[in-house]
């Protein structure tokens, strides 16, 4: 540590430089860091849902709850695993160790399921979840007009989600409270009866029609084109239509043996804003997407989007985490501010020097900047954490400068010429700082050892500390004997000849 205060004296130029460029890019840094209320946690737990209409709770156990159990056993890096067994489903959770990749992690679960495929039942649905605080939605909307909501549904879904979803760190929008169109198809079967047709052949045949399937390829000339047959139901009227083979050899109409009626799904939640019905869009951001930056931009977007509806469409924000988020870091950045003055008037107080005073206060924006680079480097994101870790650091940034300054002052007080004095005073105390400093880190590191959903959550707040610690203690050892150098005066009274001496009998 002692040789970094002349390899800094050696290259003044240089130091230089690199301060102007931490204070750059710091300030860079500081614009383009992530947004967000807290630190992003991922939760190692994965979850296989298998729904197997009609089976029993025991069927359901012994057929696919089993299984799949036994599948994801293996798995490296498996805690434990539990699972409930119910009518027509099963679901098992999976829990990993934490600091687990989880979208690792889930490809890994859906390929140990898939591999069991051939011994759960052919109807048996499988679907693999995870989940993190990204899924919680940056932004809730909630969207009226003067239609009924089938229509306004359907204006939405063409008009305003591909919008939506091309906003940068956007990674899905949903629309929920829109009503589920359902065909219901209510068989006569006296009818059936008569015409050799029963339950099954009428299931069968809705089952596969209504889709479209592959026919091969077309060559012409030089080109091969995919041939698509079939169409899509897109009514009620589709399925009447639907024309059903008789053992004869003869056809009939489906509306011919069962009436063909479309409804919507009974609703199982409700969407009202001011006690109005309405539709609600929610929209979740990618891992790397910047909270505020996204709401912003949606908010920005919506006047443009309702004008283009039309109908009186009107938006209105029930939940946005953008709010909380900015307030939070305004009241950090204020109070880390009024740290920083205060600091600087004690500093004051006691060097009773403006020069002096003003070169210990470099410490800390440029500690604090330095730090920030640092979070950008690690991938951390600008939150109540890390704020906080940043406002406590600033009083503890500006200790090992305050120390190498005094000490500096003392030996130009005795009429040492002044690149000696910076050298001799920045040597003598770079093992107390030194050894200050680490202490202190030692503190604070451990927190980000910790294992859990508490080590997810601390862990970029030590980090933080530790870096902003870290950085005070280059500055202390680097910048600040360069800028002493450069603007402490020389004392202009008598040289303290009996101090001088006392010190070269010292050394």
């Amino acid at each position: 540590m002692k040789r970094l205060a002349s390899l800094s004296m050696t290259n003044r130029a240089l130091i230089a430089l690199i301060t102007v460029f931490v204070m750059i890019f710091g300030v860079i840094t500081a614009r383009s860091l992530k947004q967000e209320l807290i630190p992003s946690i991922s939760i190692p737990v994965a979850v296989v849902f298998v729904s197997y209409p009609g089976a029993s709770p025991a069927v359901v156990e012994e057929r696919v709850t089993v299984p799949v159990e036994q599948a994801v056993g293996s798995l490296q890096g498996l805690e434990s695993t539990s699972s409930t067994s119910s009518t027509g489903s099963a679901m098992v959770m999976v829990e990993m160790a934490y600091g687990t990749n989880m979208s690792v992690a889930q490809q890994d679960v859906k390929a140990a399921v898939d591999r069991i495929e051939g011994f759960l039942p052919e109807d048996a649905d499988v679907q693999v979840f995870t989940g993190s605080v990204d899924d919680l939605p940056v932004l809730q909307v909630a969207v009226s007009d003067d239609t009924d909501p089938g229509n306004l549904a359907s204006r939405i879904d063409t008009l305003v989600m591909n919008d939506l979803e091309k906003v940068d760190g956007v990674r899905a929008v949903s629309l929920t409270g829109a009503p589920t169109p359902q065909v219901l198809i209510d068989l006569d079967h006296e009818a059936l009866a008569e015409n050799g047709l029963g339950a099954d052949a009428v299931q069968q045949a809705v089952g596969a029609s209504g889709q479209r399937v592959s026919a091969g390829r077309v060559t012409d000339g030089q080109k091969n084109l995919a041939v698509t047959v079939g169409q899509r139901f897109g009514s009620a009227e589709d399925v009447a239509a639907l024309v059903l083979a008789t053992p004869t050899g003869d056809t009939v109409r489906l509306d011919e043996v069962a009436e063909v009626t479309q409804r919507n799904e009974a609703a199982t939640s409700l969407s009202r804003t001011n006690g109005e019905p309405s539709l609600t869009l929610a929209i979740t951001k990618t891992p790397d997407g910047n909270t505020v930056q996204i709401s912003d931009e949606v908010k920005a977007m919506l006047p443009g989007l309702a004008a283009e509806l039309g109908e009186g469409a009107e938006f209105t924000t029930v939940f946005d985490q953008a709010p909380y988020i900015t307030q939070s870091i305004e009241d950090l950045l204020t109070e880390g501010g009024l740290g920083l003055i205060m600091a600087v008037i004690v500093i004051l107080i006691f060097l009773l020097s403006v020069r002096s005073t003003l070169v210990t206060a470099v410490s800390i924006p440029t500690s604090v900047l330095a730090a920030l680079i640092g979070m950008q480097v690690f991938g951390y994101s600008l939150n109540i954490l890390t704020l906080g870790a940043l406002t406590i650091a600033i009083g503890r940034v500006v200790d090992d400068s305050i120390v190498v300054i005094e000490n500096i002052k003392r030996h130009l007080s005795y009429g040492t010429p002044k690149h000696r004095a910076v050298l001799t005073g920045v040597q003598e105390v770079a093992t107390a700082i030194t050894s200050a400093t680490i202490t202190t880190v030692a503190v604070f590191l451990p927190l980000g050892l910790v294992g859990g959903q508490v080590g997810e959550l601390f862990r970029p707040f030590a980090m933080t500390s530790t870096l902003a610690l870290m950085a005070s203690l280059l500055v202390a050892l680097t910048i600040v004997p360069v800028l002493a150098y450069w603007f402490l005066p020389r004392p202009t009274g008598d040289v303290d000849q009996a101090a001088v001496q006392a010190e070269a009998e010292a050394r």
